[in-house]
């Protein structure tokens, strides 16, 4: 009964990767000479794609910029033979040629302070044949080469003062096929042997005993694992599909013979049909190559020239095989990219490209410019969707295959924006992008008319390019659901650097109230954003070259202006009138009152050797560069600084925030701590006391902020977003015991609530917004530890966030706190181990049964409603071990190992039923169920085919008697090899939602009463899938990567809902009640709950007294947000 684990068979190639491909020449010019340039090296990462080739040139793809770069070796053109790629604090190229040559790559950073210029350090003169592998550090001080000769050369870098010192480490007798650098070990395989070096202590350790029998490419690679240098653990390749496992020391501790998983039909992945002749010359004898670790624990990669192998040790093997022409090969994440001879480069994951990360490539997106212009009379062309088409769809396999109606556009001249994406997180999330809708200016009270009424909209809209085709999804819109308006596309013949189409643009409008947690994105003002500040009327926002930039709150867009520069950090107290500023070189704070940013500004010198400052409407805490705490009170508009006053803190300190009464602190080392005994007669307070509740969590916060109604908001170092509620002067640390997470989804949304309430992207869903700019901000800090990054804010609009990426995101709406309760039933230990969890209602009773399990033997029931959830052990039939288990309101339906059903009849007076009864299926022949799912009436069912049975009734009858037809009900149409998995029915007999082997969703649509078999399936993209729950009302979804997701906009008129939406938590076995309520088995095998709370958000106007940043109306000007 426990949850299938993730096969390797679920990696495939989603799209060819024409875009890379064609960015790299087939020729160049030499003289008169036309030389073609054969592709020979190949490494990834999640920023960069390198491509190494014959005519001695670096092709360096940025994923992030959707950019090609180019970096020649200079000299005497030799081909690359091996490159290796490093993102540290800057980002490395590392190369090797076939004349030894080793030349690294300083690329230009970002960051504020860092390398902005391209460096180039080269290696030359120790190698004596052809470089075969590169290996860095962590840091990037230390690179590692070996080449075929079986020379292992060291180089020491300093990246600051622009030098290399290369040595001769080891010397083989046999060319190097592999080499790796772990906790200070360098591990080397030759074609002879594989050796370990240390080198603090320059010692050779073998491993094994003895050198192998026959040579070849046999690779070795470290376990990753977060361990000290004792503890390392290596796999290596040996002759005879054979892998050790050794220790640090070069002992075998564990041989695993691989022979039996390619004894039987090894199953290949699954690629692109590609033109050219097939077959080739392939050894009789399989194999392994050079290994890497990949994806998960158990995981391993192995190729050589002629196959390459995913493999977990133990249950499954997955294969490219070819005909001798795999030149290189390289993974990472869930990403692995295959060079091929024949000018080809495969990528293979278990989603799109960017989808994990952030969609980048196979999905290749790309924000476009259009200039949409409503002109009457005027008609060219319609731009339509499917039917079919949801917000939150992304590539499925129809539409790469070209089976859906697509609209086609010229290729772009320009790009505006390619979004920096990253792995787990765009599978599930939505995504926000800016808006721009002008308006003609038009006196105040002047009735629009409608026969001239010339509106002009830029939308940015994402296409996606895919194969050799582009693909377009119009956008939706809604106002509400009569309503509709037409819109053209014409010429535009002033910006041609936009894409210039005519054609009718069809939109529909609906409701803002239709998204749930919706969040409105915005542009930042510069190159980044450092520190976020919101008051009650103006945002304040700090980018990384230290402009201070202001603007009024949304009532239409942000209208930057540049308020200051040299600044360092940024303090504002909530109503606006108190301003301080930290100065960058100096770290001197001056204070400003009545700010406005027109008219002269005058500063107060507050504060020297100042480090943080945060502000209230009459305090001023202050942290010194040495680490002091000080504070000053009695501040307002005509005193904005005052004398200082130490204030004893329990360690150093690197943000305060302050608000209505209520101090907290942030340390060095992410403890938080909360100031007792503040009020109106004691501004310092009495203490300081330490947040047990951000350890208890583990959370570590990288910034916190105070916002209105007694709320406290956090960002940790993953980008994850928390609040707490309860904060105030008499109990600073709030009613809550832990924090509540938000699931930051965005969604592009327009601000002008009188023109269009909301846009749902209905191209592909996007990544979490915070997790990588949080990360980028954490690397920054890593060298500027001084700066100190506030990127949340929170007044009475509602909650903003600043990501890395110069964006703002703000959540006007009632927002759902997340909080996974661990639960231990009475008897059992917190270490006890479940394997599966599902639920049921009770009959005739309030509440839901729980059924667990801990292995396929056992079988237990709990009633939420019991306080003390005391479990009861349900007896399983004898020598039957369940794989499945499915529970209704009056029976229990379990699935064994062989396919057979076993029924357990509940009632009121037994509600966990008496005894098991095997179901008679001799009417379905030699078929093998997999998938079994009960409603109130009706059982689904899923054979080993993939074939979709129905039956009516959940109790097995009487033998004697007429036992129930099973109906078949054709599966939904899919390619060889892809069939149903699972299905599963909502208790109520009205939802029916399928699952297949590549982890894509259908819904049966039709199901009625008079209906009840439904009409036809419909393909729902947007997602990965490992489990389906149901609920009565909507759909739940337990993702490959463990993330949970759901369905929302789900009704009868509407059975494929509108779009997915990610909800905080991980699990490995999800179910759902009824009623809406998650239980999960967590990834570690805990049982949890989900309780929510609901924060109710009430937007209220900025005030419309005080000074303007701005003399412009701008009721009356559409702004780009």
């Amino acid at each position: 009964m426990a949850a299938q684990p993730t096969s390797p068979s679920v990696l495939r190639e989603f799209c060819p990767l024409y875009y890379l491909l064609n960015a790299i020449p087939a020729k160049v010019q030499r003289g008169f000479r036309s030389v073609l340039v054969y592709l020979t090296a190949l490494d990834s990462s999640n920023d960069f794609l390198a491509v190494g080739s014959s005519i001695g040139m670096l092709y360096l793809y940025c994923r992030r910029l959707a950019h090609m770069n180019k970096y020649s070796l200079e000299g005497k053109c030799d081909a690359i033979t091996a490159v290796k790629l490093l993102s540290c604090f800057d980002d490395l190229v590392a190369v090797g040629t076939a004349s030894g040559r080793v030349a690294v790559f300083h690329l230009v950073s970002p960051l504020p302070g860092r390398n902005k210029q391209l460096k180039r350090f080269d290696v030359v003169g120790l190698h004596r044949g052809s470089v075969t592998s590169l290996a860095w550090s962590t840091n990037g001080m230390k690179l590692f080469s070996g080449d075929d000769k079986g020379r292992v050369i060291f180089t020491a870098l300093d990246l600051d003062q622009g030098v290399c010192n290369p040595v001769l480490l080891l010397e083989e007798s046999s060319g190097v096929v592999q080499v790796e650098y772990s906790h200070q070990v360098l591990l080397v395989s030759t074609q002879q042997r594989s050796l370990l070096y240390c080198t603090q202590r320059r010692e050779v350790q073998q491993l094994g005993t003895r050198p192998r029998k026959s040579s070849g490419r046999f690779g070795a690679c470290f376990l990753p694992a977060l361990c000290k240098q004792s503890d390392l653990q290596v796999f290596a390749a040996r002759p005879g599909l054979r892998l050790w496992r050794t220790n640090v020391r070069g002992q075998v501790e564990e041989t695993h013979l691989l022979r039996p998983l390619f004894n039987s039909q090894v199953p290949q992945f699954q690629l692109f049909p590609r033109p050219g002749p097939g077959g080739g010359y392939r050894p009789s004898e399989r194999q392994l190559g050079l290994l890497n670790c990949f994806l998960r624990e158990s995981w391993v990669l192995s190729w050589n020239e002629y196959s390459l192998y995913v493999f977990d040790c133990v249950h499954e093997v997955t294969a490219l095989e070819t005909s001798g022409d795999i030149v290189s090969v390289s993974c990472c994440d869930n990403e692995i990219f295959v060079l091929k001879g024949d000018r080809d480069i495969i990528r293979l994951s278990n989603s799109p490209e960017g989808l994990a990360s952030n969609c980048e490539s196979t999905v290749n997106f790309r924000l476009v410019t259009f200039q949409v212009m409503e002109q009457l009379g005027q008609r060219s062309g319609l731009l339509t969707s499917s039917s079919r088409s949801r917000s939150s769809s992304v590539t499925s396999w129809e539409s790469l295959h070209g089976n859906t109606p697509v609209t086609s556009f010229p290729e772009l001249s320009t790009q505006r924006y390619s979004a920096p994406l990253g792995q787990e997180e765009m599978q599930q999330e939505l995504v926000v992008k800016a808006v721009r809708v002008k308006k003609r200016r038009r006196r105040r009270g002047e009735r629009l008319k409608k026969n001239n009424n010339d509106t002009t909209m830029q939308l940015n809209i994402y296409y996606y390019s895919c194969i050799n085709y582009k693909m377009m999804t119009t956008a939706t819109l809604q106002l509400n659901s009569k309503s509709t308006a037409t819109t053209q596309l014409p010429r535009n013949r002033h910006k041609p650097d936009q894409v210039r189409l005519s054609a009718e643009f069809k939109i529909t409008f609906s409701l803002l109230f239709q998204l749930a947690e919706s969040w409105m994105g915005y542009s930042g003002p510069g190159c980044g954003i450092l520190s976020l500040q919101v008051t009650d009327r103006y945002v304040w926002c700090l980018d990384f070259k230290g402009g201070l930039f202001c603007s009024a709150l949304p009532e239409t867009g942000l209208n930057w202006q540049r308020f200051e520069d040299n600044v360092h950090q940024v303090a504002l107290s909530p109503s606006g009138n108190l301003l301080w500023k930290v100065e960058q070189k100096s770290m001197t704070a001056f204070a400003c009152a009545k700010v406005s940013a027109k008219g002269k500004r005058h500063w107060y010198k507050a504060v020297e050797q100042t480090a943080f400052v945060a502000l209230s409407d009459d305090s001023a805490w202050i942290i010194r560069t040495n680490g002091d705490l000080y504070l000053q009170t009695g501040l307002s508009v005509e005193r904005p600084c005052a004398r200082s006053v130490k204030v004893d803190s329990p360690c150093v300190f690197s943000q305060v925030c302050v608000r209505g009464g209520v101090v907290w602190a942030l340390s060095e080392h992410q403890a938080l701590f909360y100031r007792e005994g503040l009020n109106s007669y004691c501004s310092e307070g009495e203490g300081w006391k330490y947040d047990t509740v951000s350890e208890a969590q583990g959370l570590e916060l990288m910034c916190v902020s105070l916002g209105d109604g007694g709320t406290a908001w956090a960002l940790d170092a993953s980008g994850s977003l928390w609040f707490r509620t309860g904060i105030c002067s008499s109990r600073p640390q709030g009613d809550d015991d832990h924090w509540w997470q938000i699931s930051i989804s965005d969604y592009v949304v327009f601000d002008q609530g009188s023109l269009f309430q909301t846009l749902l992207q209905a191209t592909q869903s996007v990544a979490t917004v915070t997790r990588a700019p949080v990360e980028r901000v954490v690397a920054f800090l890593s060298q500027y530890s001084q700066c100190q990054p506030s990127l949340v804010s929170a007044n009475a609009s509602g909650v903003w966030v600043a990501s890395g990426r110069n964006q703002l995101h703000l959540a006007r709406g009632s927002l759902v706190g997340t909080f996974w309760q661990n639960v231990v039933p009475r008897g059992t230990v917190s270490a006890t181990r479940w394997t599966f969890v599902t639920s049921s209602a009770v009959p005739h009773r309030e509440g839901t049964f729980l059924w667990l399990a801990q292995s396929r033997k056992d079988l237990f029931c709990v009633w939420d409603q019991d306080g003390e959830l005391r479990p009861s052990s349900v007896p399983l039939p004898p020598e039957v071990e369940l794989i499945h288990l499915s529970a209704c309101r009056d029976a229990l339906w379990g699935l064994d190992t062989h396919g057979q059903v076993n029924i357990r009849t509940v009632s009121p007076s037994c509600p966990t039923g008496l005894h098991w009864t095997p179901l008679d299926l001799s009417q379905l022949g030699n078929v093998r169920l997999v998938s079994v799912s009960c409603g109130s009436q009706n059982v689904w069912a899923v054979d080993s085919r993939g074939v979709v049975y129905f039956r009516v009734g959940t109790q097995p009858l009487n033998p004697s008697m007429m036992l129930p037809a099973w109906i078949h009900i054709e599966p939904p149409a899919q390619p060889i090899g892809v069939q149903l998995v699972s299905i599963q029915t909502s208790p109520n007999d009205r939802l029916l939602w399928a699952l297949d082997n590549r982890g894509s969703v259908f819904v049966r649509a039709g199901l009625s009463d008079e209906m009840p078999v439904g009409t036809d399936w419909e393909l729902v993209p947007g997602l990965a899938v490992a489990q389906l729950v149901l609920s009565c009302r909507t759909v739940w979804v337990r993702c490959v990567n463990g993330d949970l997701a759901r369905r929302f906009g789900v009704s009868d008129r509407n059975p494929a809902g509108d779009y997915w939406k990610k909800i905080p938590g991980a699990a490995s076995c999800l179910t759902v009640t009824p009623e809406d309520e998650l239980w999960a088995v967590t990834v570690i095998g805990g049982l949890s709950r989900r309780l929510t709370k609901l924060l109710p958000q009430t937007p209220c106007k900025p005030a419309s007294s005080g000074l303007a940043l701005s003399g412009e109306d701008v009721d009356e000007e559409w702004e780009l947000i």
